[in-house]
C-alpha cells in the first residue's frame, strides 16, 4: 500500500475514533442529566456532611464571609477614601462572586480524585460527579448570597429589572465551572501537583482582579484589567446587582470564553475520560 494511502487510512481511523469518543461523552452527559435526582441529593449531602454536628451548619459560610466583608469594607473604605454606602455593596458582591468562581476552580481539581472509591465500585456516568460538584458549589453560593440581600436592605439598594441579568451571568459561571471540572478533574487526578499550582494562581488572581479595588481607579491601565477574564465575569454579575447592565465588552468576553472552554472541555474529556478510573 502506498505511503499516502496508509496515511489517509490512519487519518480516517483517528477521525472515527475521535468521533466515537465524542459520542460517548455526549451519552455520558445525557445520562448524567437523566440522573439529576441522584446528583441533586449528593450535592446537598456534601454540604450537610461538611458541617455535620455544627450549630449553624452551612450558615457558617455566610457568617465567616459576612465578617470578612464587614471588616474589610470598613478598613478599605477609609484607605480608598470612599463612601462606605458605595464601597461595601461593591466589595460584598465582588467577594461573593469570587467565592463562587475561585472556589469552583480550586475545588474542581478534586472532583474525580475525591470520588475515587465510587468511580471504581459503582458504574455511573462520570458527568454525575461533575454535576454533583457544580450543584454543591451553587448551594454554597446561595448561602453566601444572603450577605448581599442583607446589605441591599440595610443600604436601600434597588437594582430594578437589571437584577434579572444576574441570572444569565450565574449560568455562564456555572457552565464554566462544569467545563473546568471536565478539564482539571482528570488532569489533577493524573498529576497531583497541579492542585497546588492552581491554588497559588487563584490566590494571585484574587489581588489582580477588581474586588478590593475598582477598575476605575486605574483607567490608564485598562488593558491590564481587560485581559483578566475574572474581571469580566465579576462585572457581568456585580453590575446587575447594583442596578446597572454591565458593558457589552464584559458580556461578549464571557460568552466567548464559555464557548472556547466548552469546546476544550469536550475535547479533553472525550480524550481522557476512559483513564479517569485508573488515575483517580
Amino acid at each position: 500500500m502506498p505511503a499516502s494511502s496508509s496515511q489517509r487510512v490512519l487519518a480516517i481511523n483517528a477521525a472515527d475514533a475521535a468521533t466515537g469518543r465524542l459520542a460517548t461523552v455526549w451519552n455520558d452527559l445525557r445520562e448524567g442529566v437523566r440522573l439529576r435526582e441522584l446528583w441533586l441529593f449528593l450535592g446537598w449531602r456534601d454540604i450537610r456532611r461538611h458541617y455535620q454536628r455544627s450549630v449553624l451548619g452551612p450558615l457558617w459560610l455566610t457568617l465567616s464571609m459576612g465578617i470578612m466583608v464587614a471588616g474589610l469594607g470598613i478598613l478599605y473604605s477609609q484607605i480608598f477614601k470612599m463612601d462606605i454606602r458605595e464601597y461595601l455593596p461593591f466589595l460584598a458582591i465582588g467577594f461573593i462572586m469570587w467565592g463562587f468562581i475561585g472556589g469552583t476552580i480550586t475545588a474542581s481539581c478534586n472532583v474525580f480524585s475525591s470520588a475515587a472509591g465510587s468511580i471504581r465500585q459503582i458504574r455511573l456516568p462520570l458527568s454525575v460527579y461533575v454535576f454533583q460538584f457544580v450543584w454543591s458549589q451553587l448551594i454554597a453560593f446561595g448561602h453566601n448570597f444572603v450577605i448581599y440581600i442583607i446589605i441591599a436592605v440595610l443600604f436601600g439598594i434597588n437594582p430594578g429589572f437589571q437584577v434579572l441579568l444576574a441570572v444569565p451571568a450565574l449560568i455562564l459561571m456555572a457552565l464554566n465551572g462544569m467545563f473546568c471540572a471536565m478539564i482539571l478533574g482528570p488532569l489533577c487526578a493524573r498529576f497531583r501537583d497541579i492542585p497546588m499550582i492552581i491554588a497559588s494562581i487563584i490566590q494571585v488572581a484574587f489581588f489582580m482582579t477588581p474586588i478590593l479595588w475598582s477598575a476605575t481607579q486605574i483607567p490608564e491601565r485598562a488593558v491590564f484589567v481587560n485581559i483578566n477574564p475574572f474581571y469580566h465575569f465579576i462585572e457581568i454579575a456585580r453590575d446587575p446587582l447594583l442596578g446597572q447592565t454591565g458593558s457589552l465588552l464584559n458580556w461578549l468576553v464571557c460568552i466567548g470564553i464559555t464557548i472556547v472552554m466548552g469546546v476544550l472541555a469536550l475535547a479533553f474529556f472525550s480524550r481522557f475520560r476512559a483513564r479517569i478510573a485508573y488515575w483517580a
